[in-house]
């Protein structure tokens, strides 16, 4: 498999004196855009702010800045990083003020979203046992990734349901899909395999996103439903239009309730309808409002934030919300009162603003090496499905369980 290249922004100390004259030569005979020189300027302040630690993985939610990341990564010397799997390209501002600036801004214009389409069946079958396996924000090919892949592969019990949450990155371009989605993706025997789209595919419109997933997985729609006796299981996109649901799917989602008889409805997206730690989802919540105050929705399972959180059961809307969005992009541990230890461990936070309380997990991550406590660990999800039982599994990377409980 190809080594994943990451683009690592530096600063040159002594550039206002050394390197004043030929920054001024090259804007003199390569004048940027000058346009594209503002949104350059806005989207360094952006992945500067993020890009703490050189060498490590890092990206912004912001599509200029990640098509940025995703041009910078493919061009220019490399250094080799084996412990993280990947090489390391770097680059100053001057490169990115430069030339890099005119060259993605004009990319960044021709952009446009993928064929919009809608599922070919309402709903398909699928069986009243079954084991899935659920991973969020994991396409990087990079530090836990190829380990939870792994791990869901080998898994002996197997598995009737692999799923992403989606963000494949930086931007979701044909060769990121391939390396960071496609070629490390968990072949577990027997399974059906399905991705839902995230905001990083749609940073270059979803088209490469879109046609991997059917020409791999034979999924025609970036939304989908699967029922058996007891349970109703939908994906929805909530990226085609960002943080929101494009089209029909709340009129969708309310016909398969209308035909569901006394199956329970789990719910999969990208994007989150509250969160204790990030923004709210005020348009998911307004479509799918009906649902909700109707207590219509059992569990929802989601990623966009990484890391894994398991709120307690919403006492409006009787939900169970779960983040699952530490599959395999780096996150800073969160500053919270017992987090910081040496062990994986789940660290309680109260109800705030209406949004439930919830255990958040907290450890060291030992696939980030040299960085192993500043970073939370990876990992992913098992539901069980067993007739109208529910069972979860919280597990890290190495597919060691950190939580079981049964939800139904």
């Amino acid at each position: 498999m190809p080594s994943r290249r990451i683009a690592s922004l530096t600063r040159e100390k002594d550039v206002e004196t050394r390197n004043i004259w030929e920054a001024q030569v090259f804007y003199k005979t390569n004048p940027p855009h000058p346009e594209a020189l503002a949104e350059s300027a806005r989207a360094l302040q952006l992945i500067e702010k993020e890009q703490r630690i050189p060498g490590v993985m890092s990206t912004v939610q912001d599509p200029f800045a990640s098509l940025l990341q995703t041009h910078l990564s493919k061009f220019g010397p490399t250094t080799d990083m084996p412990s993280a799997g990947a090489t390391e390209v770097k680059y100053d501002e001057r490169d990115v003020l430069g030339w890099a600036s005119s060259v993605v801004f004009d990319w960044w214009k021709r952009i446009t979203k993928f064929k919009w389409a809608e599922p070919a069946s309402l709903a398909d079958p699928f069986p009243n046992t079954a084991r899935v396996a659920v991973f969020g924000d994991w396409a990087t090919g990079l530090y836990g990734a190829p380990v939870v892949a792994g791990s869901i592969t080998g898994d002996p019990a197997g598995h009737q349901l692999v799923l992403h949450l989606g963000d494949t990155y930086y931007s979701g371009d044909a060769d990121e899909i391939d390396e960071g989605l496609i070629l490390p993706w968990p072949k577990a025997p027997g399974a059906l395999h399905r991705a839902l789209n995230g905001n990083h595919e749609m940073y270059t419109g979803g088209e490469a996103y879109f046609e991997a997933i059917g020409r791999e997985f034979g999924q025609t729609s970036s939304y989908f439903a699967l029922q058996n006796d007891h349970w109703i299981l939908a994906g929805l996109d909530t990226a085609y239009r960002d943080h929101d649901l494009h089209g029909n799917q709340a009129a969708w989602l309310q016909s398969l309730l209308d035909q569901a008889g006394g199956r329970r409805l789990v719910l999969f997206s990208h994007h989150q309808p509250y969160s204790l730690l990030d923004s709210q989802g005020p348009r998911l919540v307004g479509k799918l409002s009906s649902l909700l105050h109707n207590r219509k929705i059992h569990a929802w399972y989601w990623g966009h934030e990484h890391r894994c959180v398991l709120y307690d059961q919403h006492p409006a809307w009787g939900l169970h919300g779960r983040c699952i969005g530490h599959g395999g992009f780096p996150y800073f541990r969160d500053e919270l009162p017992g987090a910081g230890g040496n062990a994986n461990t789940f660290v309680r936070m109260e109800s705030r603003n209406g949004v439930p309380g919830a255990r958040i997990l907290d450890g060291p991550n030992p696939h980030i090496h040299g960085h192993e406590s500043r970073y939370g660990p990876h990992g992913f999800a098992t539901l069980e499905f067993d007739g109208p039982h529910l069972n979860e599994v919280i597990r890290d990377a190495t597919g060691e369980t950190l939580h079981s409980a049964a939800i139904a």
